[in-house]
């Protein structure tokens, strides 16, 4: 009996104790001053619409319009220019979209070690650059292809010479070295 009595105290100080840490865990802490002067907007921002279940790697996911829409007419608030990584699952309407918000577009293109692929995702940032020839300020070329091993150098810069040649904005590379 006494055991008993003994080891329900240890129980019931031990939750009260983890109870008081998670509580102690869970206070707010206070942000610090934003570095932006009230106003001021950061340059760029990376920008991938999916949320929740939406994921690129299922190839049915389509992003809706209105979803792009309600994210840029946030990210107009804080930003001048949002950077994609890819022009399809719906991502092709970015542009579009930020033209109306006022906003710029560094258009990414996905590349893979799918030449099919590659050649649709060029073919459409090529199109897109063309359309919104004043809101895309710049292409981006693939994203991590090189660390990934989808592609060689030599095939890397083959691409990104032949987008050069089809577009009149700078075209760059993203790679994590």
């Amino acid at each position: 009996m006494r055991l008993g009595l003994v080891f329900a105290s240890c129980l019931a100080v031990t939750l009260v104790a983890i109870g008081a840490a998670w509580a102690w865990l869970g206070q707010p802490e206070a942000m610090p001053q934003s570095p932006l002067a009230r106003g001021e907007k950061l340059y760029c921002l990376s920008y991938a619409p999916f949320k929740g279940s939406q994921t690129p790697l299922d190839p049915t996911t389509m992003i809706p319009a209105s979803q792009i829409e309600a994210d840029l007419t946030q990210l107009a608030r804080i930003t001048g220019c949002v950077r994609t990584y890819s022009t399809d699952y719906g991502i092709d309407q970015v542009p579009a979209i930020a033209a109306r918000h006022g906003l710029k577009v560094l258009q990414g293109l996905w590349l893979s070690s799918d030449p099919i692929k590659n050649r649709t995702q060029v073919a459409d940032a090529v199109r897109l650059a063309a359309t919104y020839h004043n809101t895309i300020i710049a292409i981006v070329v693939g994203n991590e292809v090189l660390l990934r091993g989808d592609m060689t150098a030599t095939d890397l810069a083959a691409t990104i010479r032949s987008v050069k040649a089809q577009v009149k904005v700078p075209v760059t590379y993203a790679d994590v070295w």
